[in-house]
């Protein structure tokens, strides 16, 4: 051993003893490395840890077959006192501890049939550290490319409106979509394509004159009854608009294809509003409620019949575009040219699109058509300094202003109310106070809207 020991050129060294040497063999068994307190020795000239404790660490190591630890289990030779050196090598049995743990996971999870997922997870913990360092920067890479994507997606849709619309900047129109692209819940940039498609749906949807072809037992005056009875149910139960809307519209597609007597008018009525209730409204009234609200005149079981024949008979089709739809396309074009108050504009437009529920004759209108006759009808009535269609509202709605002549002269008609109409359901909704009372307002004459010649400026419409 004296030979073996015998090595110029480290001074300070510990005397290894078997005690220490049977600990170094059992360390992976042990939780905690023990050693005797080691005793001060005199200084000479020794050999360096390292060939000592590799001859001990070999059998171990074949033992847990990782034969790449031995680099790292190796101390340098160093010129150390012996506290010191004790101290060095107790961290060196933890980190042989701790080493052997995970290359032990390593080896038993490359065995194992495991989902290649989870073995990707344990790699991720129990790699050696060299590997970790290698795959970290791969991962956060990919992160940061897909986050790049995400954030860079917003911009993208900017620039595509942007370029779309470069060409009409010369009209005078303004891009009524940018305002709203910073709103994530909106998400303006599919708003053209979106209402594009709602127009194409809208010619495909057609109603035909059911009243004069199929019903023989209904006539124009009990549908007008039964709306405006209807209207009153909403306002009861606090139903959304585009409930009344759909409602409407169920009615008008169900008469146009089953023909139905008057002794059942009432019962489609309710029925339709339940279904769309159940399919606009949050909290939708049950079915009690809507048979309560016909003094029991028709039962739970017969309601429920009919809401099966009518689902049944329009094959589930209860997206469908409405007035109500283009309404809120149309008044946001509206609100940034128009002088008046927006809220004020607003709810005239939603008067005049309600007036035309009643009256059977616009349904032969497209939705769209009414819509803009009622903005077009609503900005004329509060500002008559100005012509109430710009480049703007031509560009969004899709009509020029001679388009909309036969609907606007309909529905001033209807304003003034010269048929002299018993129903008032909807004018008395709308001379409440929350309406700001605009089925009070006076309606001006809508002729000179169409007697003189109009041309496209840079600043909207202007007379010739």
């Amino acid at each position: 051993m004296d030979r073996e020991n015998a090595v110029i050129g480290v001074k300070d060294s510990v005397r290894v003893t078997r005690a220490m040497a049977r600990a170094l063999r059992e360390v992976s068994a042990s939780s905690r490395p023990c050693f005797k307190k080691q005793r001060k020795v005199e200084k000479r000239n020794r050999a360096a840890l390292t060939d000592v404790t590799n001859e001990y660490r070999k059998p171990q190591l074949n033992k847990c077959a990782v034969p790449s630890f031995q680099t790292r289990g190796g101390c340098k030779k160093r010129n150390t006192v012996g506290a010191s050196n004790v101290s060095m090598q107790v961290w060196s049995t933890q980190d042989v501890r701790t080493k052997s743990a995970k290359d032990l996971s390593v080896i038993s999870m490359v065995h194992s049939h495991e989902p290649v997922v989870a073995e990707r997870l344990e790699d991720r913990e129990l790699v050696p550290p060299s590997m970790s360092v290698m795959d970290g920067p791969q991962l956060s890479m990919q992160d940061s490319m897909q986050s790049d994507e995400l954030l860079s997606s917003p911009n993208k849709d900017i620039d595509m409106i942007s370029e779309k619309l470069k060409h009409s900047d010369g009209l005078g129109i303004v891009d009524i979509d940018s305002v709203e692209l910073k709103d994530p819940q909106v998400w303006s940039s599919y708003a053209p394509d979106i209402y594009n498609n709602i127009c194409v749906r809208e010619f495909e949807r057609r109603l035909t004159n059911y009243m004069g072809e199929l019903q023989k037992d209904i006539t124009p005056s009990m549908r007008a009854i039964l709306i405006d009875w209807l209207v009153e149910v909403s306002e009861e139960y606090k139903l959304v608009p585009d409930t009344l809307y759909l409602t409407v519209n169920l009615i008008d597609r169900f008469l146009s294809q089953s023909l139905i007597q008057k002794q059942g008018l009432q019962l489609l009525g309710v029925t339709c509003m339940l279904i769309a209730s159940k399919y606009e409204e949050i909290c939708a009234p049950r079915v009690e409620e809507f048979c309560f609200i016909t003094d029991n005149t028709y039962s739970k079981a017969e309601v429920l019949k009919m809401e099966s024949e009518v689902l049944n008979l329009l094959h589930f089709q209860l997206s469908v575009p409405t007035t109500k739809t283009f309404l809120r396309r149309f008044i946001l074009a509206a609100q940034y040219s128009c002088k008046v108050s927006y809220v004020e504009v607003e709810f005239l437009a939603n008067y005049l699109a309600e007036l035309t529920l009643v009256e059977y004759s616009f349904s032969q209108f497209r939705p769209s058509m009414i819509a803009a006759s009622a903005v077009l009808l609503a900005r004329w009535t509060l500002n008559q300094s100005e012509h109430p269609w710009n480049s703007t509202m031509e560009h969004y709605t899709n009509y020029k202003v001679s388009e909309l002549k036969t609907t606007v002269l309909a529905l001033a008609d209807l304003q003034l109310n010269t048929k002299g109409c018993p129903l008032n359901a909807i004018r008395e909704k709308y001379k409440q106070q929350k309406f700001m009372s605009v089925a009070n307002l006076s309606p001006k004459p809508v002729q000179t809207l169409f007697e003189a010649k109009y041309k496209v400026v840079n600043d909207g419409i202007s007379e010739d």
